[in-house]
């Protein structure tokens, strides 16, 4: 593509930002888009609002028909200010429309603006009816006379759009789709990607967006897919736009550094085909000067969060059991050196063992990790000692209270703005997790800093392998999945609150790289500014060194959203765009809290395995199973193939079918439904058998287990029909799933006497889901990544 001359878009910010603009007008868009060396605007002419229209400038503009428009910076809605008129190319009719136009559009715009109130721009807002006209009239600018393109179709699906725009999470995006109020109604009915493209563009290129946009209905028509028409643009000329909307986003953006100005806002709607090209019909593009960059965290001091030596608590009672007593307890509990535990309390010589000191200032060295769990009305005062006195590598906030509560944003920005200040100093001052943080789960630390009592969340002890790493910004989310998941014990679990200082990102890019850790489980509801673009980095490059993330947004509604600022979030964002830059950066982006728990399932129990395709045996001894894991084989574009059994893999099947007498009742098929007759020594070998087809990815194997003819109650090794007989099919199947080095989800549909038989698969090392299509699902999503890959 053509070289971008970012100098002269430059000087068009420039230009407007000295005159008191923050938006460019039409033309200007049109000068921009000739400076990233897009598809020509139309032949155009600007004509002031007190001038007059000439011979030389209808001579000028091509063909017999013209389009003219009004140039305000305040009138963003053309049609609604009956400003686009469509005229023969004469003198007089475009005399006329001229003049009629300069004094009509401003009295009409306001009309509108007075019936729709919240349309209104700030800067206009509280004018009265004839203030807000005169308003209008002072900033008219002109009318832009403009050649009228004559589109190759014309109809539904033939116009596009294409924009960039900022956003506080994930920086610029761009988006595509169909161009006018299609695209809108569109998004809002059909399923998602069907009617727009979206993605960070500094996740992405121009080759990268034109796949994403192939999925859409746009392309579809303009390439001519769709039945009854024909292509009208080619990949090449889309996939030059889509470059050249990029490479404009990310230079005038915080991912510049040296940007002078940010773009906010800049979109063409519509772009219109003509002669085999995009011609631009209309634009508008808003700025802003270039903001200052946080400084940098001491991301390094996450180790000391995550595997400190030394630690001091303050806010512990030592008459009653507050929260800080109970995190106190937790952190000995955990197996914490007690010897290297302070506890900040004056007048106390030592609280269940741990010495105190009266203050900050009075501990006797620097330790690696502080809690803080008194009120928030004391925290100010704590960290102005911790600062002050640098006696911390790392500071768990626990009060809320900082930045989610209505009135608390000043404080919590000017606790912010302290602690970005120390960051800049020679030792880079502590690092802060929180606030609202209910605390941090460390078993490579040996501690627990949550104020959970014991009673209500038993604690998993000992030394045992840990896999996994939960980040949380909601501590709730967190102690309730450890409560009924009790397969999920996550080597580091940490609620990270409200983000006032260390971000989901710096952990994720932090821990990433520890070997113990395989699989992340991220529960977000808010990004800080720019760090939704960090932290899928930090996925693409986790992903990339093999290992798995599992992630669920909340506040993907208005009233998600609403819910979420008045908790731990109040920095919710775009949740389209989360949902596109997680998943393009390899993540699984859970729908619902269950299908969270269920790809979690699936990720922490098939590690290490690894699939070429998704083909699935499925196979149960009830037939209604069997009918429900086919009607459960698609989530959204994701599939699963049930591949017919053939040669080999038919004739094992069939003769293991004859020696346990169930040919007569049974033919082989997938999905294969084997009866309730079908033993455990049966289960056994056809599972094997199928495990063994090159054709088979996986197998999901159901088992309703109140048949006689298999092992299935609880009782000791050697009671009858014990899951925990070395012939009980819960023994057999994980042995054999684990030499065929194959995913096998396991199926037990039946009640709380069954608990014992999932419990002895679980421990096999199998996932365990409770319903058929439930389990089908999750494979199908978990395949749709692991195939991607």
């Amino acid at each position: 593509m053509t070289p971008i001359n970012f100098d002269v878009i430059e000087n068009l910010f420039r230009s407007a930002h000295g005159a008191g603009r923050s938006v460019l007008l039409e033309h200007e868009c049109y000068q921009l888009l000739e400076g990233i060396g897009a598809e020509a605007a139309p032949d155009h002419i600007l004509i002031p609002a007190d001038a007059h229209p000439t011979p030389g400038d209808l001579e000028a503009i091509p063909g017999d028909k013209v389009v003219l428009k009004v140039v305000s910076p305040d009138i963003t809605h053309k049609t609604e200010a009956k400003g686009v008129r469509i005229i023969a190319k004469e003198m007089g009719a475009v005399e006329a429309t001229h003049e009629l136009m300069v004094h009509q559009v401003p009295k009409t715009y306001a009309g509108y603006l007075t019936g729709h109130q919240v349309e209104t721009p700030p800067d206009l807002r509280g004018l009265s009816d004839a203030g807000l006209q005169a308003r209008l009239e002072k900033r008219l600018v002109g009318i832009l006379m403009c050649r009228f393109m004559e589109t190759d179709a014309q109809g539904f699906a033939t116009e596009l759009f294409v924009g960039i725009r900022n956003t506080d999470e994930f920086g610029p995006i761009i988006s595509a789709g169909l161009g006018g109020v299609e695209m809108e109604v569109l998004a809002r009915e059909t399923r998602k990607g069907a009617a727009v493209a979206i993605a960070p563009t500094g996740l992405i290129d121009g080759d990268g967006f034109l796949k994403l946009f192939k999925r859409t209905l746009s392309y579809q028509r303009l390439s001519g897919l769709m039945r009854g028409s024909r292509r009208l643009v080619s990949d090449a000329i889309l996939e030059e736009c889509f470059e050249a909307f990029i490479q404009l986003a990310n230079q005038f953006s915080e991912n510049n550094p040296q940007a002078e100005f940010h773009i906010e806002e800049f979109e063409v709607n519509p772009f219109a085909v003509v002669g085999a090209h995009l011609a631009p019909l209309d634009g508008l593009c808003a700025f802003t000067p270039a903001s200052r960059p946080v400084a940098a965290r001491p991301i390094h001091k996450i180790k000391s969060l995550l595997e400190p030596k030394s630690a001091a608590i303050i806010g512990v009672s030592a008459r009653s059991m507050n929260m800080g007593r109970i995190v106190l307890g937790n952190i000995l509990g955990g197996g914490f050196d007690r010897a290297r535990v302070t506890v900040i309390r004056p007048d106390t010589e030592e609280i269940d063992g741990v010495p105190c000191v009266a203050s900050v200032a009075d501990l006797p060295e620097k330790v690696d990790l502080f809690v803080v769990a008194v009120g928030a009305d004391q925290v100010p005062g704590v960290i102005d000692d911790l600062l002050n006195h640098d006696k911390a590598e790392s500071v768990i906030l626990i009060p809320g209270g900082l930045g989610e509560k209505s009135g608390s944003e000043d404080l919590a920005r000017e606790l912010q703005e302290r602690i970005h200040a120390a960051h800049q100093t020679a030792g880079g001052g502590p690092i802060f997790i929180g606030g609202n943080s209910l605390g941090v789960i460390s078993h490579p630390g040996r501690y627990d800093t949550m104020f959970i009592p014991e009673t209500k969340l038993p604690k998993s002890r000992g030394d045992h392998s840990r896999n996994t790493c939960f980040l949380s910004q909601s501590g709730a989310f967190i102690i309730a999945n450890l409560s009924r998941m009790p397969w999920f014990d996550p080597a580091f679990a940490l609620s990270i609150g409200n983000q006032i200082d260390v971000t989901a990102s710096d952990l994720l890019t932090f821990i990433k790289d520890d070997p113990r850790i395989d699989v992340f489980a991220v529960y977000m509801e808010g990004f800080q500014r720019g760090d939704g673009l960090e932290f899928a980095r930090a996925v693409k490059e986790t992903v990339a060194l093999g290992k798995d993330v599992v992630f669920y947004k909340a506040g993907r509604t208005s009233e998600g959203r609403s819910a979420t600022a008045g908790h731990t979030a109040s920095v919710a964002g775009d949740y389209a765009v989360c949902e596109a830059a997680l998943e393009k950066a390899g993540a699984w982006v859970a729908k619902d809290f269950n299908e969270f728990s269920d790809l979690l399932r699936l990720c922490t129990h098939f590690r290490g395995l690894s699939i070429t395709g998704n083909r699935v045996a499925a196979v149960s001894n009830a037939g209604f199973e069997a009918v429900g894991m086919a009607d459960a084989i698609r989530v959204g574009r994701a599939e699963i193939t049930l591949q017919p059994f053939v040669g080999e893999t038919q004739r094992r099947l069939e003769e293991t079918l004859v020696q346990f007498k169930l040919d007569g009742l049974v033919d082989v098929k997938n999905p294969f439904d084997i009866t309730p007759m079908a033993s455990d020594e049966a289960y056994a070998q056809l599972i094997g058998t199928i495990l063994d087809d090159p054709g088979v990815d996986g197998a999901m194997v159901g088992i309703v287990p109140l048949t006689p003819a298999l092992q299935t109650l609880p009782g000791e090794p050697g009671a009858r029909q014990s899951v925990l007989n070395p012939t009980s099919v819960c023994q057999l199947l994980p042995q054999i799933a684990l030499q065929k080095g194959k995913p096998v989800v396991m199926v037990v549909d039946s009640g709380e006497l069954f608990d014992p038989m999932e419990a002895a698969l679980v421990e096999g090392g199998l996932p365990v889901f409770r319903s058929a299509d439930r389990a089908m699902r999750a494979l199908c999503r978990w395949m749709e990544i692991k195939v991607r890959d």
